[in-house]
């Protein structure tokens, strides 16, 4: 059987459509709030990574133990603050849970390799060495603002 058109057609009934032009894509959308909402929870995370590195950096000898407290203190406070910004929204799945938990292990394993990038350069180059606690906290407290970041936005229009 031959699908070819006979003759004695219409040769209008069968107008090929043209397969050489690919449907163009729907352009994506982002709605100018969200935009902002995001700049606003990056600027939180920023601030608050700051704020850790410069506890890092306090040279009183003997505060490791109140300077971690600290700074536990206020990656949590943290959270807490990057959630009121995203209006604690409800609705992620279970891929985001446990994107959020696999987030904080590889949040723990960057700051390790940060101090110990940092303890390493600081076996060579002396003043260097007091930097590592401020660069693992400052990457701490960057990765878990990001990864609770995600997690609140997976939830976005949920």
């Amino acid at each position: 059987m031959s699908k070819e058109p006979h003759p004695d057609e219409d040769a209008t009934a069968r107008v090929p459509e043209a397969a050489s032009t690919p449907a163009q894509p729907e352009p994506i959308v982002i709605p100018p709030s969200l935009v902002r909402q995001e700049h606003r929870v990056r600027d939180l995370i920023l601030d608050y990574a700051l704020g850790a590195s410069i506890l890092g950096l306090i040279p009183i000898p003997r505060l490791f133990t109140v300077k971690l407290l600290v700074a536990v203190g206020l990656i949590l406070k943290m959270m807490w603050d990057i959630g009121k910004l995203w209006g604690f929204r409800k609705g992620q799945d279970f891929l985001a849970i446990a994107g959020s938990f696999f987030g904080g292990l590889g949040a723990l394993a960057m700051a390790f390799t940060a101090w110990l990038t940092m303890f390493g350069v600081g076996l060579f180059v002396p003043y260097i060495k007091n930097l590592a606690l401020a660069a693992a906290l400052f990457t701490l407290t960057w990765s878990l603002g990001q990864a609770t970041k995600q997690f609140y936005a997976s939830g976005y229009g949920k």
